[in-house]
């Protein structure tokens, strides 16, 4: 087990560390310049010139990523460019809106996706159940942004049950009306994500339902139902831990589309309106948090994947 845990947190520093510099280079590729915005377009070259020293983008590109990089491991993101304040500060206020809505969003999955994905391969080959696994290998398909813009037209212009957009101006001080503006977005992200988790259930389920196991449960005068129940949906858990941390970054990624649909005041806008802004350090900050956090979900459930499945542990000890 100490193995196991000690190469997930090597894979996980490794992986972090090759993000930092795809992060920090990729981003100087970037046409603008966040001393020209900051100086106006009236500004003379002097002028820019001085701006880009006093912010230190004249010095070489390595020295900036050794001291971002540096700070940022001892727990400093930094402060932006454009509007002077703590990065931490500014990110920590928008996470206030971000993690709320791929909690819900994450319950909206699961709720949809594991009961469906059991019933349509335990029912595979009736019409109920194969029209709803077509239904959902094509909802899995639908951009997110097609998907957000029908809820809006259904729920909002139609019904008039939630809010097409916006946040409570008094956040979460107002928490009835926050969450009920987050419902919406939720559901979007995880109506988009619950079809492609409910193909790797279906897929899953119906593996167990021909496993051995069960099978041999069946021989001993089990009804179907009871074996799957039995020894079947173990596996499939197990095999859901293993892939919800893909399902999970998903979330977090959609989040960052659906809040510019529904106008939310969370870390995806934050980040659109930086690069516009070329804010780069900030914007270098900002993906190194959600790249981390991604990370870090994917680890920990495939940690649990491998520790709790002996198939796992076993394969890895070949």
């Amino acid at each position: 087990m100490i193995k196991i845990l000690w190469s997930r947190l090597a894979f996980l520093l490794g992986g972090w560390f090759l993000a930092s510099l795809l992060i920090f280079f990729t981003l100087r590729l970037l046409p603008g310049d966040v001393a020209q915005i900051i100086g106006g377009t009236q500004a003379s070259s002097a002028r820019i010139a001085e701006i880009r020293t006093n912010l230190g983008l004249d010095r070489p590109l390595l020295t900036q990523y050794f001291d971002w990089i540096s700070a940022f491991i001892t727990g400093d993101l930094g402060t932006s460019l454009v509007s002077r304040t703590p990065v931490a500060e500014q990110l920590l206020e928008k996470a206030g809106v971000t993690l709320p809505l791929v909690l819900i969003s994450s319950i909206v999955m699961l709720v949809i996706s594991v009961p469906l994905g059991i019933f349509t391969a335990y029912r595979a080959g009736r019409p109920l159940a194969d029209a709803t696994a077509t239904t959902a290998y094509a909802a899995a398909a639908l951009p997110a942004v097609w998907v957000a813009l029908l809820l809006i037209l259904i729920f909002s212009s139609w019904l008039n049950i939630f809010p097409s957009q916006g946040f409570p101006a008094r956040g979460w001080a107002d928490p009835l009306n926050a969450i009920y503006s987050l419902l919406l977005p939720g559901i979007t992200i995880g109506l988009i994500e619950a079809a492609i988790l409910f193909r790797f259930i279906r897929s899953a389920t119906l593996s167990a339902l021909h496993s051995e196991p069960l099978r041999t449960g069946m021989s001993f005068g089990m009804t179907r139902s009871t074996a799957l129940i039995r020894y079947g949906l173990p596996q499939v858990g197990l095999s859901l831990i293993g892939t919800l941390g893909v399902q999970l970054a998903g979330l977090v990624v959609g989040a960052v589309v659906i809040e510019q649909i529904f106008t939310l005041p969370g870390v995806g806008t934050m980040l659109v309106s930086d690069i516009n802004s070329r804010d780069l350090a900030k914007v270098a900050s900002t993906l190194m948090v959600i790249t981390g956090f991604i990370l870090l979900l994917g680890t920990v459930m495939d940690t649990l994947a491998q520790l709790l499945d002996p198939r796992l542990r076993e394969r890895k000890t070949r």
